[in-house]
């Protein structure tokens, strides 16, 4: 698993990527957004922000990297206490704890 940046974004982005990926930033907050996962199911993003007290744009860029993984399934759109806006919650993969 390794933080990412999309084709499309500017190369600074893929440069935030790596550093964040080399710094071991990126796998601690992949850490901390699981644990809120596994313990509160059911959350968005910016709730997980939140309640973890990572940087409001964290668990967006996490959350999809631990879905790839098969760590976390994405719930049901709802609106997000923090921001609200309509936003998906995210639940642990069956098994994949």
């Amino acid at each position: 698993m390794a933080a990412r940046a999309r084709n499309t974004d500017p190369f600074t982005s893929h440069e935030a990527a790596r550093e964040a990926e080399a710094s071991g930033r990126a796998g601690v907050q992949r850490e901390v957004c699981l644990a809120e996962v596994l313990t509160k199911p059911g959350k968005t993003a910016a709730e997980i922000a939140v309640a973890t007290g990572l940087e409001r744009h964290a668990p967006s860029r996490r959350l999809p990297e631990l879905r790839d993984a098969g760590l976390v399934v994405n719930g049901e759109a709802r609106v997000c206490a923090v921001t609200g806006r309509m936003s998906i919650t995210w639940f642990p993969a069956k098994g994949g704890e």
